[in-house]
């Protein structure tokens, strides 16, 4: 009985000192176990985005920082996101691109996460057209028009114009460039020169002044002293001729450089060969010139072998200046000139030729402006100092310059010894007033 009495306590011992051992381990796990910490860290998975933009133009891609600089023409504002390896690039019917192919002018629609900046995805926008390798244009920077391929479009001050991915200004474009243009509906959005222009300057000209001269199928135009044509960048075919003279040569263009062609050692003496020409012009009664000169177009015409310059006038209808060049011993050609409309309207017209042999022509039609009262102002080319000007390939002097006023548009070229040489195209109105053109200086030719 005492023995089952002290067994049973020394029992209840063992019992109480197990039972204080495992509390004991409890409380030493509770002390050291981890509680989950609040970082506000949170992994992004791909195609995540809280923010987008439709018809953004991009203006810049920065390849080192891998980022890209939009704008939005809605609040007339530009902004920068980066891009990485989630990021996605798509064209517009959705197959996918990388980055190297696109470009500052291009039109996208964007969708990005707006705390990171980050790109997660850029679609060039269905809804927008590009016209590529564009030659066929006229500007009209005052009306903020412009005619692509015989098309009527517009633009405003959102417009953003590009060279070799920088920006540019729309007087940078010459009318010889090569354009990639983009836009939505009738309105163009951006504008690339997609190929520039060089210069050629000719040498030993003299047999030639008063004549012609065709460079590939780009330009025709009179030669005189010390011309500076710009003709877009390539490799191209002089022809020269003034009478009994002519000359041709190879020639290549580079961009902002002048090419110079010694013309002197190039004389060939042509036979003095003669062609009938019959011209027959819509309206009857209109006034024509030949190379200058009013010639009666009711019985044919002799012209010696070459190129011509014929223009039309008449009340009413636009003045039309055709170039022909003549080749053949007998021709008709037939010229339907177009009614005016309105001061600023610059159409381009083909002329009809009938099915008798017709000499090669080349047609520059322009509204018909009173030299009387339009002439009898001044435009004024004031810097930058002591630089050369030449209007539309024709020497006028030195800065500051000044010459008569014609309504249209017209290329400036600024030349100087050691400088980069520019051109920019103007927009000259039909207002009875003087104006000033200020251009920046040149650059050094490094």
């Amino acid at each position: 009985m005492i023995y089952n009495r002290l067994f049973n306590r020394i029992l209840m011992i063992c019992l109480s000192v197990v039972l204080l051992g495992l509390t004991g381990c409890a409380n030493n796990y509770d002390q050291t176990e981890e509680k989950p910490v609040e970082t506000g860290f949170v992994i992004q998975q791909p195609g995540t985005y809280d923010s987008a933009d439709t018809a953004a133009i991009i203006m810049s891609i920065d390849k080192d920082k891998n980022s890209c600089t939009l704008y939005n023409r809605s609040v007339n504002r530009s902004y920068t996101l980066t891009y990485d390896g989630t990021s996605k690039i798509y064209d517009k019917y959705g197959s996918s691109l990388v980055i190297d192919q696109m470009q500052p002018g291009d039109i996208v629609d964007v969708t990005f996460l707006k705390s990171k900046k980050l790109i997660n995805s850029m679609t060039k926008s269905a809804e927008v057209w590009v016209y590529d390798d564009v030659s066929d244009f006229e500007i009209d920077a005052l009306s903020g028009r412009m005619k692509i391929n015989g098309g009527d479009y517009k633009f405003n001050d959102k417009l953003k114009i590009f060279s070799e991915d920088k920006a540019a200004q729309i007087i940078d474009i010459n009318s010889c460039d090569r354009l990639m243009i983009s836009g939505i509906d009738r309105n163009i959005y951006s504008i690339v020169i997609t190929q520039s222009h060089g210069y050629l300057r000719l040498k030993g000209q003299d047999y030639f002044e008063g004549g012609w001269i065709e460079v590939g199928n780009e330009i025709i135009t009179t030669v005189s002293d010390d011309m500076l044509l710009a003709v877009p960048v390539g490799k191209y075919d002089v022809k020269l001729s003034n009478g009994r003279y002519e000359g041709e040569r190879s020639i290549s263009i580079k961009k902002n450089q002048e090419s110079v062609l010694d013309v002197s050692d190039m004389v060939t003496v042509e036979e003095d060969d003669e062609s009938t020409l019959v011209l027959v012009i819509n309206p009857a009664g209109a006034m024509v010139y030949l190379d200058g000169d009013e010639v009666d177009v009711s019985k044919p015409i002799s012209l010696s072998y070459g190129v011509h310059q014929i223009m039309a006038k008449a009340e009413g209808y636009k003045t039309l200046t055709q170039y022909i060049k003549v080749g053949q011993e007998d021709a008709t050609l037939e010229i339907n000139m177009e009614e005016a409309k309105n001061k600023t309207e610059i159409d381009a017209h083909s002329a009809n030729v009938s099915p008798s042999p017709a000499p090669e022509v080349t047609t520059f039609v322009t509204e018909a402006v009173e030299p009387s009262k339009v002439s009898q102002y001044k435009v004024k080319i004031e810097s930058p100092e002591d630089t050369d000007v030449y209007l539309d390939g024709k020497y006028v002097g030195k800065t500051p310059v000044s010459f008569a006023k014609e309504e249209g548009t017209r290329v400036i070229t600024l030349r100087k010894e050691g400088y980069v040489t520019r051109s920019y195209t103007i927009a000259l109105d039909g207002t009875l007033q003087d104006e000033t053109f200020s251009f920046s200086s040149l650059q050094k030719d490094e």
